[in-house]
């Protein structure tokens, strides 16, 4: 009876352990390709648990789906202008045909190791058509380094689909050198840009200039115009002014009027050092021929004060 029990318990064992070896447990981050006697026959890409034939009829290769990042070491190409530069760049993989990732590439090593001859074969022949400018001007060009990433991207996503099953997203430069020998012109060339741009500006700066000073010549005018306009308005209206003062007071007393005059006559043409040669019969010398009273008439003393 206890040799029956022990029997069967082993038996049992022996059935769980061939049950367990026909179950295949899949997480998100990997495929699974079920293999029978080393034909890869099917893939599972879903989570969860499944059933295959006991070992050693079929068994599981597992392939991590997972986006990863290859980072080869820098390395040097040659521009359409023959100028050399060093270049370190990145790619962005992930497995995307599980069975033809298994067969051409085997493992992730052997994945990179063929990635990174695709990377820079495509990268020696896109960098190899365009000049050193491309990469360096700050101007906008036909073709940008961005557009040159996608191209790049696009070509190695299709080789390395087509070839061993995986899938690109992404290609793109990390760092853009230069050797020590091709340092010096680089710089030079990056000089000279950055002068003619600086000769654009203050060109653009001095046009600019020319039509503000041009504007304000012109406001100055209309200004200076304006301001002789209204001049020659007040000093007509103080001519104006003046002559009908001078008419007013010519009406109060005409004879102290026209001595006044005579005086300011005097005042004009006699100086200190002044010689004057005047006819006998010069009206300037009525004055003094015919000298006015002392004391002047109310109407006279009235203006006199006035003016005082």
């Amino acid at each position: 009876m206890r040799l029956w029990v022990v029997g069967a318990i082993a038996v049992a064992v022996v059935i769980a352990g061939l049950g367990l070896t026909c179950l295949v447990q899949v997480s998100e981050t990997e495929y699974a390709i079920v293999a029978r006697f080393g034909d890869p026959r099917r893939v599972i890409k879903r989570a969860g648990l499944y059933l295959k034939w006991p070992p050693p009829m079929d068994t599981v290769i597992r392939i991590d789906r997972r986006i990863h990042i290859l980072d080869p070491d820098e390395a040097e190409y040659l521009t359409s202008d023959k100028k050399n530069v060093l270049v370190n760049g990145f790619v962005v993989w992930s497995v995307g045909d599980p069975i033809r990732y298994l067969v051409s590439a085997t493992d992730q090593a052997g994945a990179e190791a063929r990635l990174t001859d695709m990377m820079r074969s495509e990268l020696g022949t896109t960098l190899g058509a365009h000049a050193l400018s491309v990469l360096v001007s700050t101007e906008p060009q036909e073709r940008t380094l961005n557009d040159m990433m996608q191209e790049i991207t696009q070509n190695l996503a299709r080789r390395a689909r087509d070839n061993f099953g995986i899938d690109v997203a992404a290609v793109r430069i990390k760092r853009l050198n230069f050797p020590v020998q091709n340092k010096e012109a680089v710089f030079r060339r990056m000089e000279a840009e950055r002068r003619r741009i600086a000769r654009l500006y203050r060109s653009e700066g001095e046009e600019e200039a020319e039509k503000i000073r041009a504007q304000a010549d012109r406001e100055q005018a209309v200004l200076i115009n304006e301001a002789e306009r209204q001049a020659e308005i007040l000093r007509g209206e103080a001519d104006a002014e003046a002559s009908r003062i001078y008419a007013e007071a010519f009406s109060q007393d005409p004879e102290f009027y026209e001595f006044l005059r005579s005086l300011q006559a005097y005042e004009q043409i006699i100086q200190d050092t002044s010689t004057v040669v005047l006819p006998s019969d010069s009206e300037l010398l009525d004055v003094l021929k015919h000298p006015r009273p002392a004391v002047p008439s109310e109407k006279s003393l009235t203006l006199k004060g006035s003016r005082d």
